[in-house]
């Protein structure tokens, strides 16, 4: 890491500027004591930023924090409008050439979404860091604390420029696009995909970075503000003896999208690829993925023809976002195939 420059007053080294975007979630989680792990989403209190920041005299060493205070929500009652609104502060945030990263506190269950769509709006240059917690801010041993620490440890490092949306969780770093959430309780509740973890925040305060993250066509080509209300997109996901009924009902609902999350590398039944059929001619864009934690659905250019997209390894909720946003723009499916390709 190179050093930062000298405080012309002081002497002492000029330490980064990191703006922390707090929208709630375990992180800031209050329960009735200490041993409330599960139980304190009915409690229903979260505590300020600046409580947060507060129990953490360490960050003084590391940078000079602004912060931002979002409405604080349960991360599963956000929904993409809340996102978008995360976005518009992120973006402005990170274009200001004083700051040198951003941090966002989240709550867990909506995470890696909320983290992929600031991928899709923020373009790669200043990092931004999406972390959370999987124990209450009040609770034994909760990792809220540190994760927050590393977050603007990792915000503030120029190793992480040009990455895009990292995400951080117990020491570990991910790529927004590639991470999801693997345990609902576990403290290493986070993965990266089948290439693993971009790199790590050592113990000693460390940023090591071991792969790149790989560039792709989507990444920071959204303006939050041109997008608007993104249309309705909804998830169907197959099942043995599944029987169509849900994407016909998708379509009477008006979704101008649907994801496909097929068996396998990405398989409907064929009553739901007839009812894929349905949605197709009544001007319906459907996007294939898979039910399957990874894996690839690879083109199919007879399909891209009929107007069925193919997530290649994004997982649904994530094609849900891409689509949805890409809408915005057109309903030309093969104008909007290399946006989900790599």
């Amino acid at each position: 890491m190179t050093p930062p420059a000298a405080d012309g007053r002081t002497g002492r080294p000029a330490r980064p500027k990191v703006a922390v975007v707090s929208t709630g979630g375990t992180i800031a989680s209050v329960g009735r004591d200490r041993l409330d792990l599960t139980g304190y989403p009915e409690v229903a209190e979260m505590r300020a930023v600046g409580a947060l920041l507060a129990e953490l005299p360490e960050l003084a060493e590391v940078a000079d924090i602004g912060t931002v205070e979002l409405p604080n929500v349960p991360s599963h009652a956000l929904g993409v409008d809340g996102a978008l609104e995360v976005g518009r502060a992120v973006r402005n945030l990170a274009a200001d050439p004083a700051t040198a990263g951003v941090v966002v506190t989240h709550g867990t269950n909506t995470l890696e979404e909320t983290a992929f769509l600031l991928d899709l709006v923020c373009p790669p240059g200043t990092p931004v860091v999406v972390t959370g917690a999987m124990r209450p801010a009040t609770g034994l041993s909760a990792d809220g604390p540190l994760n927050l620490l590393n977050a603007v440890r990792l915000a503030a490092d120029p190793a992480a420029r040009g990455r895009g949306v990292l995400v951080l969780l117990d020491d570990t770093v991910h790529a927004a696009r590639e991470v999801t959430k693997s345990s609902a309780n576990r403290l290493s509740a986070f993965r990266g995909g089948e290439l693993g973890p971009l790199g790590f925040v050592e113990g000693d305060g460390a940023v090591r970075f071991h792969h790149a993250a790989e560039p792709w066509a989507a990444r920071g080509t959204f303006d939050p503000d041109a997008v608007g209300t993104p249309p309705r997109v909804d998830i169907v996901v197959s099942y043995l003896g599944a029987d169509g009924a849900l994407i016909d009902a998708a379509v009477a609902a008006g979704a101008a999208g649907i994801v496909s999350a097929g068996t396998g590398a990405g398989y409907p039944t064929p009553a739901e690829e007839q009812a894929v059929e349905r949605a197709a001619k009544a001007g319906v864009l459907v996007c294939q993925a898979t039910r399957v934690a990874s894996g690839l659905v690879t083109p199919r250019p007879a399909a891209l023809a009929d107007g069925v997209l193919t997530a290649g390894d994004l997982n649904p909720w994530k094609a849900r976002l891409l689509l949805a946003l890409a809408l915005t723009r057109t309903n030309d499916a093969t104008t909007i195939q290399p946006l989900f390709d790599r």
